[in-house]
């Protein structure tokens, strides 16, 4: 279960009791946290299993793929297997259950390597960006600015989101299209579960509505946070936020 948001974990005492109290696996959704804390412990420490992506525009990068981490021995061994077609050790090409190739290159895993010597200094890099674009934009009525820290855990900026008022009159789409034609790439949230046409199209979360997720989807957006942006840059995306929001 996803257990981040803007970067940082959520209430992961409050997860890791309902799973022990009801038997359950914790497999920890770790895609965008990579380098964060809970209560000084990293993610990807506290479930049975947890995951991480190294798509392109995460903390480190092998371009595409990811990882699972595990302290079971068994069930690493299992991933193993599945992530080779299920060959097994001593028969090659004899299949006792169905796998897939999800194996990642030399080349992919080096770059990625390399690259996680680094986190630390990524994960500086990042607050250090996402400071910049707080002082630039403190002063924009109507808009909500990510938390730089809580009293359990201190945002990494994986990216930087922002949430408008509706009292601006005016939601995120128009925003993105404003910022589009004076060249600034920004991305809107994720869209709400419970309304993608897939899933409604096998008959789940009829009647259902989660006015949270959907206000977040409609009002919310990030603007650019790619590790090469300049300073120079940060100021020019913050100015014509400020320009077109205001």
């Amino acid at each position: 279960m996803p257990v981040h948001l803007y970067g940082q974990p959520c209430n992961m005492d409050a997860l890791k009791s309902l799973c022990d109290e009801n038997n359950l696996l914790m497999v920890e959704d770790c895609a965008e946290a990579l380098g964060s804390e809970w209560k000084g412990q990293k993610v990807g420490t506290f479930g049975d299993a947890a995951t991480f992506s190294f798509f392109g525009n995460k903390t480190i990068s092998t371009g595409e793929g990811g990882m699972i981490v595990t302290d079971d021995e068994q069930l690493a061994e299992d991933c193993r297997s599945l992530r080779n077609l299920c060959f097994q050790s001593s028969k090659r090409f004899v299949h006792e259950r169905l796998g897939w190739n999800f194996r990642m290159t030399n080349m992919q895993a080096a770059l990625g390597l390399a690259q996680l010597e680094r986190l630390d200094e990524f994960v500086i890099r990042k607050r250090n960006m996402g400071a910049k674009y707080t002082e630039l934009l403190a002063d924009l009525d109507g808009v909500q600015l990510p938390l730089a820290k809580t009293n359990y855990s201190d945002n990494i900026y994986w990216v930087f989101g922002m949430i408008l008022d509706e009292k601006l009159g005016f939601d995120a789409e128009e925003a993105l299209q404003r910022l589009g034609k004076n060249k600034i790439g920004c991305r809107p949230f994720f869209y709400p579960m419970h309304q993608q046409p897939v899933l409604k199209d096998m008959g789940l979360f009829k009647g259902e509505s989660y006015p949270v997720a959907e206000r977040l989807y409609k009002q919310g957006f990030y603007i650019p946070s790619g590790m090469a942006l300049t300073e120079q840059q940060i100021e020019k995306v913050a100015e014509t936020v400020i320009d077109e929001i205001k």
